[in-house]
């Protein structure tokens, strides 16, 4: 086991690093977030927003999952009614992505910003590394 904790204690080279912090990482994730209103018996089982929300993501998912080495991770919060699409990717991929201003997300978040109770629509870049 020690062998094993100490070769993960060492970054691999030329991984970014957040100045000196010690916070290297690989990957680099963009998020896209909104607030769903909950359905008429107060839960998300009921949800039209979240189920709206669900079916625009169906419609992109070919689209993000065709982007080079992206993972696709979904949020739902039952309780707090978040709604989240995560894009996570090395950071090579992902700079490249920026560069395209990360087609789809304006179209993306318009629409979702247009379902009826969904609000606070953002976005956010982030690294996510598993550890």
């Amino acid at each position: 086991w020690r062998a094993l904790s100490e070769h993960r204690s060492h970054k691999p080279r030329n991984m970014p690093e957040i100045g000196s912090t010690g916070v290297a990482f690989t990957k680099v994730a963009r998020e896209w977030r909104c607030k769903y209103a909950m359905g008429a018996d107060g839960g998300p089982g009921e949800s039209a927003a979240l189920k709206a929300a669900q079916a625009l993501l169906e419609d992109y998912l070919p689209t993000l999952k065709a982007l080079p080495n992206a993972e696709v991770t979904r949020v739902v919060c039952g309780g707090c009614g978040d709604f989240k699409v995560i894009v996570n990717q090395p950071a090579d991929d992902h700079g490249a992505w920026s560069e395209d201003e990360f087609k789809p997300e304006a179209e993306f978040l318009a629409k979702l910003g247009a379902i009826d109770g969904c609000t606070r629509v953002e976005a956010q870049e982030f690294t996510m590394e598993m550890l």
